[in-house]
């Protein structure tokens, strides 16, 4: 419930086009689970209850980045989210943005086998 409050903040926000602050919700999420529920972000990424929440809201924290054209930042917040090991749907969304970021930083080598992964994942999407 924690971070799913902050997930709906930092929703709103996006909706709102205040990407800056939903980047701010969505990771402070992250970083208030981390330093007050577990002893450290490690200990946290092994519970699955809190990892898969938290690669939303890196993930969420990534397209605000794209949408402010922060590739760089974009790709860092999908590295974090790929820490808490996303799966399924939520694992997709986040090679599509790692993808796209790095094709926008000029990373072509990098993108390709991102986007290759997502595409084997999801054919039709």
């Amino acid at each position: 419930r924690f971070v799913a409050a902050y997930k709906a903040a930092g929703n709103e926000l996006f909706k709102a086009g205040k990407y800056a602050w939903a980047i701010r919700t969505y990771t402070g999420a992250v970083d208030a689970l981390s330093r007050h529920c577990y002893p450290s972000r490690e200990r946290m990424l092994w519970d699955y209850f809190a990892r898969v929440p938290c690669a939303q809201c890196y993930s969420n924290a990534a397209l605000c980045a794209i949408k402010l054209a922060d590739h760089a930042h974009a790709a860092a917040l999908c590295e974090h989210a790929m820490e808490c090991r996303p799966e399924d749907g939520d694992l997709t969304k986040v090679l599509l943005r790692h993808g796209q970021a790095r094709l926008e930083l000029g990373e072509v080598d990098a993108a390709l086998p991102l986007l290759q992964r997502a595409a084997d994942k999801e054919p039709t999407n």
